[in-house]
């Protein structure tokens, strides 16, 4: 079926990432269905970048928002890992060793008791995953979307969506740069790259949202040597923190071993990121260590909030580059120089960054680029974390910023994602709902029942 044959359809997708996939896959061969995505290709992007299946309703899932039990969770998961399998996701399942998960609990449970003083503690959260890699999803999320396209499911790539309408009748006005398109259904799974457009767009036709919190954090890179003991039982092992000097939390995020580090542009702005590829490995793994940070008196934009905080670690930058950052420096309390950033004398030989210095990025110091808290939460959990892994605080350990997870402005949903405004769903990572792709799959899955309720074919 082409968009281009016909201008109305059932329902329409906004975004062709986990969650708009998914819902398009339950409505498939039911309803007419369009899916319209602003870039080339599918999958959104964590399916697209190094594609990370969490298996867990702990990650990725807020569960009493969803209104959902764990058991319920559990089955969705495994129906969304399924379909995952079915497209040729690797079936190397990790996190299912009770014997060495065990020992790494035992170890942090020993290291939480022996540094135990104010607020500092520190957790792992075992789960279940998958790895597919950044070579590997592109070519299942590609399957994928060509097995939907079989069942019905039309898909207009390259397709800005620049507004969306309701009519006089109940139905909505998608408008596009390709055309416009009548849909008596929406379902808006912008993707955190489109979560403050889509924002606005949802307040425009009466959708009810609130400010979430950000998360704000830095990618931390390290030989992989030092990571691989965990990342071979657990592949993105989760571990939870609570800082000492300030009593915050925060946590490790996407795992990355013998990964990359990345720069990703987000409205003209340096953020940096990571992933693995699953056939071509470096002799490095990052991770990020991610700063929840919420609002309350006054309360406060936290998606304008986290804009900022990205334009000025640019600024220290240089103005348009990440802010990268020796570890040995950074407790010494100097910046990095490019003169000393490989210094063998300063043991920084010791690991070469798969992001090293140059256009875009700039070695720097990071506490004159984010504020004096979120530098604290950071420099606290790493080094916890250390005394869990020996190695991870080693000079040469590689600091980048900034790191910002835009999934902050929450909305007010049913239990299928229908907002207050009738037949507007939402879903995934940029409407809050998730956070990875698993949760966002999720999501897709649960919009789509609500539709098909709605339709009496639920």
């Amino acid at each position: 079926m082409s968009a281009e044959r016909s201008a109305v359809w059932d329902a329409v997708i906004v975004g062709a990432g986990p969650a708009g996939l998914f819902a398009a896959r339950a409505l498939a061969g039911k309803l007419r269905v369009l899916v319209l995505e602003e870039k080339g290709r599918t999958g959104g992007a964590g399916a697209m970048t190094d594609g990370k299946l969490n298996l867990s309703p702990h990650i990725g899932l807020d569960l009493s928002e969803l209104g959902m039990t764990e058991a319920e969770a559990e089955e969705r998961i495994a129906r969304v890992d399924e379909v995952f399998l079915e497209h040729g996701a690797d079936r190397t399942l990790y996190g299912v060793d009770a014997e060495r998960i065990g020992w790494w609990l035992d170890r942090v449970s020993w290291v939480r008791h022996r540094t135990a003083k104010g607020f500092w503690d520190i957790t792992l959260l075992p789960a279940r995953q998958r790895h597919m890699g950044t070579d590997l999803a592109h070519r299942v999320v590609a399957r994928m979307t060509e097995a939907f396209r079989g069942k019905g499911v039309a898909f207009s790539l390259r397709t800005r969506v620049t507004d969306i309408r309701r009519c006089d009748d109940g139905r909505f006005l998608v408008r596009s740069a390709k055309g416009e398109f009548l849909s008596r259904y929406v379902l808006a799974a912008p993707g955190r790259e489109g979560a403050y457009w889509f924002r606005e767009v949802a307040r425009a036709i009466g959708a009810r949202t609130r400010y979430g919190a950000i998360d704000i954090g830095c990618r931390v890179e390290v030989a992989q040597a030092v990571y691989d003991e965990i990342t071979q039982v657990l592949y993105d092992p989760k571990f939870l923190f609570v800082t000492p000097t300030h009593g915050d939390r925060t946590r490790t995020f996407c795992t990355n071993p013998g990964g990359r580090v990345r720069v990703e542009m987000r409205n003209g702005y340096r953020l940096v990121n990571g992933d693995a590829l699953k056939r071509r490995k470096t002799p490095n793994s990052n991770f990020a260590i991610l700063n929840t940070v919420s609002m309350t008196e006054p309360i406060q934009d936290t998606t304008e909030m986290g804009r900022k905080v990205m334009e000025f670690a640019n600024f220290w930058g240089g103005g348009d580059s990440l802010v990268v950052q020796r570890w040995g420096d950074l407790t010494a309390g100097r910046r990095s120089r490019p003169e000393t950033f490989h210094s063998a004398a300063l043991g920084y030989d010791k690991m070469v960054p798969t992001l090293s210095p140059g256009p875009g990025v700039t070695p720097g110091d990071i506490s004159y680029a984010y504020p004096g808290r979120i530098v604290d939460n950071l420099r606290d959990s790493l080094l916890l974390l250390s005394r869990v892994i020996p190695g991870v605080a080693h000079p040469s350990t590689t600091v980048y910023v900034p790191e910002i997870k835009f999934y902050d402005t929450k909305y007010e949903t049913d239990r299928y994602l229908e907002t207050n405004v009738p037949n507007l769903f939402v879903s995934g990572d940029g409407v809050g709902k998730s956070r990875g792709i698993v949760g966002a799959a999720l999501n897709g899955m649960l919009a789509a029942e609500g539709i098909l309720r709605k339709e009496g074919k639920g």
